[in-house]
């Protein structure tokens, strides 16, 4: 039933007050529950973002054109996706025209460089280190220009390929020497986990180790 109605001005002030008090306990504990709710709901969705993340939610799409542009086939690059070989071939290509060529622009050499590293393992980046400090191309610059001609890009074993090209050396303007190269590079495939690498390399190929020579008879 009710409380008993308060017989004096102080015992009325003193019901009023055990009210508030005991609404404003009761507002607490509410209040506590739902924070405690809240944070549970705050720790599972960081696991779930987490655990997200750790799986890579990133899925590039694969787009294969033909010679004129045209899109042939559309698909996405799921984990277990594997590269084919003239998509090998066009980033391993490129990447001998980043590395080998010398343009007159110092700018778009150390271009050139950066993104050929975002294409190597680390070992293939102490490969390339190992050249630049034998071959600076940066002294280079402004001396000659050496334009890249690649010629062709063919699987070599289940982890290789190899690619052979053409360097012409420009002096002053006129045409110097004319070389023939060729390379074996060994390549493994990482599919992207995050925005960034999916980004600079989106189907995750990358060069493992280099071996390139000059030709004989040149």
């Amino acid at each position: 039933g009710k409380a008993p109605q308060p017989e004096t001005p102080y015992q009325r002030a003193a019901q009023v007050w055990d009210d508030r008090i005991g609404s404003a306990r009761v507002q607490a504990r509410n209040w506590r529950y739902m924070a405690f709710g809240s944070l549970a709901l705050a720790g599972g969705l960081s696991a779930a973002l987490v655990w997200q993340s750790a799986n890579g939610s990133i899925v590039p799409w694969v787009v294969q054109v033909d010679r004129l542009g045209q899109a042939q086939a559309i698909a996405p690059a799921t984990a277990d996706y594997q590269p084919n070989d003239p998509q090998i071939a066009f980033y391993l290509a490129r990447f001998i025209e980043q590395v080998r060529s010398i343009p007159s622009d110092a700018i778009i050499v150390r271009q050139n460089w950066l993104r050929a590293y975002d294409f190597t393992t680390q070992g293939g980046a102490l490969a390339l280190n190992d050249y630049a400090r034998a071959n600076d191309p940066f002294t280079k610059v402004g001396k000659q220009q050496i334009a890249i001609e690649v010629s062709s890009v063919i699987r070599a074993s289940p982890s290789s390929f190899r690619i052979a090209w053409i360097e012409r050396r420009y002096q002053d303007g006129s045409l110097a020497s004319t070389e023939r190269w060729s390379a074996i590079l060994t390549v493994v495939v990482q599919p992207p986990r995050d925005a960034d690498t999916l980004r600079k390399n989106p189907l995750g190929i990358y060069i493992n180790a280099i071996n390139w020579s000059k030709e004989l008879g040149q």
